[in-house]
C-alpha cells in the first residue's frame, strides 16, 4: 500500500532494534501508553539546535521518511509541548503497527545533525509496545491532523464517499492514492483521512433547538433533525463494503470532528461539543449516555483533579460543556508576534470522550482531541538599569521571557553583531534562568565603551546613554521580534576651580542601597566627605591632596582621583568612582598664592610580592596565545608580534600596571649583550625604525580590570654586527621587561 513512498534500509542499525528497545527510556526519547494512542517524546534538551528526520520503521526493517502527508494517512501526530519537547503520537491501528493478540509495537527512527543536509547525522531508534482494546463496536478519534473511524468487520473491497452531489466509489488502491488511510485487523475496518481531503465536508451541528428536540426524543425514541446553525464540523460520510464468503456486506464507516465550537470570555475557555452529529447517528432510532470524561494531554482526570484546577465538566443534555480558565495548570503559555507587537497566548491540550449506547452500533466511542490556543494577548518588555558604579559597568537586564525565546543577536551602532561575538565589542551578556522556568538576559557594559555616549548636563553632571536593539527568535516558529533597549545612567561629575579646588559629589544609584555615604573616602582614605545626604556625598580639596595623581601633554595637566567605598576589614573597594580636572597648561589665572613648602611625595613605598604574566599571541585581537607545545614559532623580518603582560596578582582595581623598561636579547639571558630597547621609561624607542605600538585593552570575560594589562606590538628584527647576522630571529623568549606598579 506505501509502494509510492521513499522508503530508506540502514541493516545495520535495524538490526540492533532489539537491543535498542529499553536504551532510550529515560535518555533523549521516553514513551507512555495513553489508551489506544502511543506517545513517544523527544527531549528539546538532547535534540535543540539539531536538524531532525524522522522515520517509521516496518516489520522488514525498512525505515520510511515522515511527511505531512504520510502522518495524516497513517494515523502519525507531531507536535511541540511547553518545554520544546517534540512529541510523536502513533494510533494503535497505524500503518506499521505490528499488532499481536492484544499489543501493539511500533518502532521509529530519529536522524539528528548540526546541518541542514543531515552530514554527520546520528541515529537514535525507539521501539514501544502497548495494549490496546478492548474495543467498542465503533471508535471515532479525531486528532490534529486527522479523522480516523474504527468499526467491527474485515476485508474491505470498495468505499463509497456520500456527498451531497454525488456517490463516490473509490476501490482501495485508488483510496490511498487520494490520501486516505484504509487497513483491517482481523476484526476491524480503519479509514483514516485527512482534514484537507476532497470528500470531507464542513457542516454545522446546532446546539439550541437540539435541546428541545432532545426533549422529544426521550418520549418517542425518534432522533433529532438539524434546523438550526451552530458548531462546524469536519464531516466524511462514507460506506465501505467488505467480502465475505461469497457475501458483499457494507458497514458505515462515518467520521466527524469539531472545528470550532471554543468561547474566550471572562478569562475562561469554554469549549462546547454537540452531542447529536446527525452524520453519526444515521439509521439510529434510541441512544443512551453511557460515560463523558475529559483531560488533559490525554490523561484523564478525576473530578476531584479538575476541581482543584477549577476545571469545569457539564454534561448536559444537548451538549458537554468544559470551561477552563486561561492561565490554569496543565496548559502553558507561549510567545507570539502579531503586527511586530510581542505578546503571549495560552494554549492547553484538551480531550474528550463520549460514549454512547444506539440500536444500531451498540457501543460508539467518540474521542476528540483538541489543541486550543487563546487570541493574542500583548505583552510588555521589562527593562532594568542597575549601574555598578564600582565595576563602572552598566548592568541592564532584559525580560523575563519564557522558555521558548532566544536572544540571537544585538545591533550596536548600526551593526549587527551575534551573541557569541558581543564580548569582542565589550558586551558581556548571560542568561538567567527563574524556578518557574522563566528566564532573562543580562547584559554588562563598560561606561568606557565606544557605545556608550557620554553628556554633559550642566557642571556637575554626566549622562551615559546605552542604546542597543536586542533581536529574539521564538521556538519552534522561528519569528522573530526585537527589543530597543535605551539605558540612561546619570553621574555627577567633578566640579574644576581655577585655584585648584575639586568639588565631587558621588551619588548612590539603583544597587547600591546597603552604601553608606558617610563612609565614602578619597584614595588616601583621610579625605572624607564634607557634606553627606542619604543618597549623595561631596568632597572638596586641592589637586595636590588626597592621594590624586597628574598626567601633563603640551596643552593640558590632568588631575585624577576616586571615590571609593571599602567593606570594613576589606581592601578591595566595591564602589569606584574616577573622576578629573583638566587644567590648560597655557591659561593665566590669578590665583592667591602664598610660599609654602612643597609637600612630600604621596606615593609610599613599599614591600609586596606581584605575579605578572608574559604571553605571546597569534593576532591582533588577543584571543589565542600561543602554547608552550607550538615552540619554537616561526615568523618573518617586520612581521607583527603581539605582547601581552598581565599583573595576576594581587587583584586590587586601586593598581595600575605600566611598563618601564623593555628589552630584546641575543639569547635567554635577560643580561646578555647585545640589547636593544623596544620601550624606554614606558614609552616608544624613536631609534626604531618600526616603533612599538601599544594597544587598548578593553573590559571582557577574560579582563576584569583593564588597567591590570599592557598590550603592545613590534615588528621582528635581528641583531646584526657590520653585515653579518647575530641571530636569525628573535622569538618572544628572548623579551625582557621591568614593571613597575604606580
Amino acid at each position: 500500500m506505501l509502494a509510492e513512498a521513499e522508503p530508506s534500509r540502514d541493516d545495520d542499525s535495524i538490526s540492533r532494534i532489539t537491543e535498542l528497545f529499553n536504551t532510550f527510556d529515560t535518555g533523549p526519547m521516553s514513551s507512555e501508553c495513553l489508551g489506544n494512542l502511543l506517545r513517544i517524546t523527544l527531549s528539546a534538551e538532547y535534540f535543540e539546535d539539531k536538524y531532525l528526520s524522522l522515520f517509521i520503521v516496518d516489520q522488514s526493517g525498512t525505515a520510511w521518511e515522515l511527511d505531512e502527508a504520510m502522518a495524516a494517512q497513517c494515523g502519525y501526530t507531531v507536535t511541540y509541548n511547553t518545554w520544546r519537547n517534540i512529541e510523536f503520537r502513533a494510533s494503535a491501528l497505524s500503518c506499521h503497527s505490528h499488532l499481536q493478540k492484544d499489543v501493539f509495537t511500533l518502532t521509529i527512527q530519529i536522524k539528528a545533525s548540526h546541518a541542514p543536509d543531515m552530514s554527520n547525522a546520528t541515529t537514535h531508534l525507539k521501539s514501544a509496545s502497548c495494549h490496546y482494546g478492548p474495543w467498542s463496536a465503533r471508535e471515532l478519534i479525531c486528532e490534529n491532523n486527522y479523522m480516523e473511524g474504527k468499526a467491527e468487520e474485515a476485508s474491505i473491497w470498495q468505499t463509497v464517499f456520500h456527498q451531497p452531489e454525488e456517490k463516490r466509489a473509490l476501490l482501495v488502491s485508488n483510496a490511498w492514492s487520494a490520501g486516505y488511510g484504509l487497513n483491517t485487523t482481523d476484526s476491524r475496518v480503519v479509514l483514516r483521512v485527512p482534514y484537507a481531503a476532497a470528500q470531507v465536508q464542513l457542516l454545522e451541528v446546532g446546539v439550541l433547538l437540539l435541546a428541545q428536540q432532545t426533549a422529544r426524543l426521550c418520549r418517542s425514541n425518534q432522533m433529532p433533525s438539524l434546523q438550526d446553525q451552530g458548531i462546524t464540523f469536519s464531516v466524511l460520510r462514507s460506506s465501505t463494503f467488505y467480502k465475505y464468503q461469497w457475501v458483499i456486506l457494507m458497514v458505515d464507516t462515518a467520521v466527524a470532528c469539531p472545528v470550532d465550537g471554543v468561547d474566550y470570555t471572562n478569562k475562561t475557555i469554554t469549549w462546547t461539543v454537540p452531542k447529536y452529529i446527525p452524520p453519526l447517528y444515521a439509521g439510529v432510532t434510541s441512544f443512551k449516555d453511557v460515560l463523558v470524561e475529559a483531560g488533559v494531554d490525554l490523561r484523564k482526570l478525576s473530578a476531584k483533579e479538575m476541581a482543584s484546577r477549577k476545571y469545569v465538566l457539564l454534561n448536559e443534555l444537548k451538549a458537554i460543556t468544559m470551561k477552563i480558565p486561561i492561565g490554569a495548570e496543565g496548559g502553558y503559555y507561549k510567545t507570539s508576534v502579531s503586527n511586530g507587537e510581542l505578546g503571549v497566548k495560552y494554549t492547553i491540550n484538551l480531550f474528550l470522550e463520549h460514549q454512547w449506547e444506539d440500536n444500531k452500533w451498540r457501543l460508539t466511542k467518540h474521542t476528540i482531541i483538541k489543541e486550543i490556543e487563546t487570541p493574542f494577548e500583548q505583552a510588555d518588555v521589562a527593562i532594568t538599569n542597575n549601574l555598578n558604579l564600582s565595576a563602572r559597568l552598566m548592568n541592564v537586564t532584559v525580560g523575563a521571557f519564557l522558555p521558548d525565546v532566544e536572544l540571537v543577536n544585538l545591533t550596536i551602532e548600526g551593526v549587527s553583531v551575534a551573541v557569541s561575538e558581543a564580548v569582542q565589542h565589550g558586551y558581556l551578556i548571560h542568561r538567567t534562568r527563574y524556578a518557574n522556568g522563566s528566564k532573562a538576559y543580562v547584559m554588562q557594559v563598560p561606561l568606557d565603551s565606544p557605545s556608550v555616549k557620554k553628556e554633559y548636563m550642566g557642571e556637575d553632571m554626566r549622562a551615559y546613554t546605552l542604546n542597543v536593539t536586542l533581536t529574539f527568535i521564538i521556538h519552534p516558529s522561528s519569528e522573530t521580534f526585537v527589543v530597543p533597549v535605551i539605558a540612561l545612567s546619570a553621574v555627577k561629575d567633578a566640579e574644576c576651580l581655577p585655584n585648584g579646588t575639586v568639588i565631587i559629589t558621588a551619588v548612590k544609584l539603583a544597587g547600591g542601597e546597603d552604601l553608606d555615604t558617610a563612609l565614602l573616602v578619597l584614595r588616601d582614605r583621610q579625605c572624607k566627605p564634607s557634606v553627606v545626604t542619604e543618597k549623595t556625598a561631596t568632597f572638596e580639596f586641592n589637586v595636590n591632596t588626597c592621594g590624586t595623581s597628574r598626567k601633563s601633554n603640551s596643552t593640558t595637566m590632568t588631575y585624577e582621583n576616586e571615590v571609593l567605598y571599602f567593606r570594613p576589614g576589606n581592601d578591595t573597594p566595591i564602589y569606584q568612582l574616577k573622576f578629573l580636572c583638566s587644567y590648560a597648561v597655557k591659561q593665566t589665572a590669578d590665583v592667591q598664592y602664598e610660599s609654602k613648602k612643597n609637600p612630600p611625595p604621596n606615593v609610599k613605598p613599599g614591600l609586596g610580592c606581584l605575579t605578572l604574566s608574559l604571553k605571546f599571541f597569534k593576532e591582533k585581537s588577543y584571543s589565542e596565545p600561543y602554547q608552550e607545545s607550538e615552540y619554537p614559532v616561526v615568523k618573518y623580518l617586520r612581521e607583527a608580534l603581539y605582547f601581552e603582560v598581565e599583573l595576576l596578582q594581587p587583584k586590587d582595581a586601586r593598581l595600575d600596571l605600566n611598563l618601564d623598561d623593555c628589552w630584546v636579547t641575543n639569547s635567554q639571558s635577560q643580561d646578555s649583550l647585545p640589547q636593544w630597547h623596544i620601550l624606554n621609561h614606558g614609552c616608544e624607542n624613536n631609534k626604531d625604525s618600526y616603533t612599538t605600538v601599544f594597544h587598548k585593552v578593553d573590559y571582557s570575560l577574560r579582563v576584569k580590570f583593564p588597567q591590570h594589562f599592557k598590550r603592545f606590538e613590534v615588528r621582528l628584527f635581528t641583531f646584526v654586527q657590520g653585515t653579518s647576522l647575530l641571530q636569525e630571529q628573535v622569538n618572544d623568549k628572548s623579551v625582557r621587561e621591568k614593571r613597575s606598579l604606580v
